[in-house]
């Protein structure tokens, strides 16, 4: 029995904001953001939070499918922030949300890397024949985090962090096959404290001090020594995963690539570099923001709803700065035979391909 991913479903809040509010919001000159390569971002409501954004993605990857809630089995849920603090657990409360007391599920904690990891997990579990169905959620809210906030942007790609959800159905049911999985962690591991909140945790509970200082939002601690440091992790990332991927699935390349960088100008290289087609991409951040692992899910999605020619060879890549991973999705046809649907991005934005020169014109900050 072989696992792949039935359908994708995702909504993502109307409102937007354009290049030239989001600068003035973030008091950055104007042109700064746009400059970046960041058209639009999406925007949360009162009512849009991890949990019910992400049971609004799984209505829709479930229709997609042609499946009840009462198929579902298990709920991964892959997003980065939460409506709660930890120990709240966000599966249940998509769970909550969805009406589905009957189905199990966790959370799993990396980052944006998560989604692939999900996925991965899930395929184990359907092919040892535990679980049927699985939800994989990845569902995002950073303005609580990394918003204005009367607090100045370091740097443009601060005010590319955005909302809303995405969630893929992982079922022995699909027309795709899970063929091959890779990771690199980041040698110099004492990255990983490099950014998030000072306090909050075990080592500096948030106390009013804390809270008046602002150290419960998004802080970034990195060097110009960190920064190339990273630079230079992600691109041995690169050369460790998409190979190895390649191999496992039998492959000699790929016909879409879902990676999700805030800057593309170095992945573009990259892949170039590994002799993947540039242009054998479709990035979502200029025109919706980064919603962190979710950013995957919605590539894949909005290629396969707007009808662009996607092949039946996707990779799905994503880097963080102490780890990174890939995985090789094949299809039994000559595309992914994933279903979609969804609500909130207008596909007519993503149906033509650009080419190599147009990417890189688009993207280069």
């Amino acid at each position: 029995m072989k696992a792949g991913i039935r359908s994708i479903g995702w909504w993502v809040p109307e409102a937007r904001l354009d290049a030239q509010e989001i600068a003035q919001a973030y008091g950055l000159p104007a042109g700064a953001v746009a400059g970046a390569g960041l058209h639009s971002r999406a925007v949360a409501g009162p009512d849009d939070h991890p949990s019910t954004m992400a049971a609004r993605a799984t209505r829709h990857a479930l229709g997609a499918a042609g499946l009840a809630l009462d198929d579902l089995d298990l709920l991964i849920f892959a997003g980065v922030t939460r409506d709660w603090p930890n120990p709240w657990v966000a599966a249940f409360g998509v769970l909550h949300e969805l009406g589905a007391p009957g189905c199990a599920g966790f959370d799993i904690a990396n980052r944006c890397a998560a989604g692939i990891d999900a996925l991965w997990i899930a395929k184990a579990l359907v092919e040892s024949g535990t679980h049927k169905t699985v939800a994989v959620c990845c569902a995002d809210r950073f303005d609580h985090y990394l918003g204005p906030q009367d607090r100045p942007a370091r740097t443009p790609f601060d005010t590319m962090y955005s909302a809303g959800a995405a969630t893929a159905i992982v079922s022995a049911e699909a027309d795709n096959t899970m063929a091959g999985y890779a990771h690199y962690t980041n040698p110099r591991l004492a990255v990983h404290c490099a950014t998030g909140p000072w306090s909050g945790g075990s080592r500096a509970p948030l106390d009013r001090r804390g809270l008046e200082a602002g150290h419960h939002l998004w802080q970034v601690r990195m060097s110009v020594r960190d920064l190339d440091d990273i630079s230079r992790y992600e691109v041995e990332a690169d050369r460790h995963n998409y190979p190895s991927i390649m191999k496992q699935a039998g492959v000699d390349g790929f016909d879409l690539v879902a990676c999700s960088p805030l800057d593309p100008g170095p992945q573009l290289k990259a892949l170039q570099d590994l002799g993947i087609d540039p242009a054998a991409t479709l990035f979502t951040v200029p025109r919706l923001g980064h919603i962190g692992p979710a950013d995957l899910f919605l590539i894949l999605g909005i290629a396969v709803a707007s009808g662009r020619a996607v092949g039946n060879r996707v990779a799905m890549s994503m880097r963080t700065s102490a780890y990174a991973n890939a995985l090789a999705l094949i299809g039994a046809g000559s595309d992914p035979g994933i279903r979609v649907a969804g609500q909130g991005v207008d596909l007519r934005l993503w149906q033509a391909a650009p080419s190599p020169e147009r990417l890189a014109e688009e993207h280069t900050p």
